[in-house]
């Protein structure tokens, strides 16, 4: 992970839903849209999401590197929402993450 990076999960449990949150310092609609983030996350339990926070004013090449081009954006299983995300939005993303690993363990 790179500086300025922070995994904010506190178990590295293989089967936990990862959250990719993009903000910056300067960004105005990123701490709110890190809120419902967490708000989500309380709702879920601490072992089902892991949230990694990229910051991008302190390292822009990392946002470059997944084709983030605005802020704040949320990637949750290779797809990604831009802006404040609606909680709904966010529970379909996990939901989502959550079938397409468990086709892989079904499908081998």
């Amino acid at each position: 992970m790179a500086k300025g990076d922070k995994d904010t999960s506190k178990d590295d449990d293989n089967n936990a839903v990862e959250i990719v949150f993009f903000k910056s310092d300067s960004c105005a609609f990123c701490p709110r849209a890190e809120e419902v983030i967490t708000d989500m996350m309380e709702d879920f339990g601490e072992s089902a999401l892991k949230l990694t926070i990229i910051n991008v004013s302190e390292n822009p090449e990392t946002a470059e590197d997944y084709g983030v081009f605005a802020l704040p954006t949320t990637m949750i299983g290779g797809v990604s929402v831009t802006g404040i995300p609606e909680p709904e939005i966010l529970m379909k993303m996990i939901l989502g993450s959550k079938i397409s690993s468990r086709r892989g363990v079904f499908s081998e």
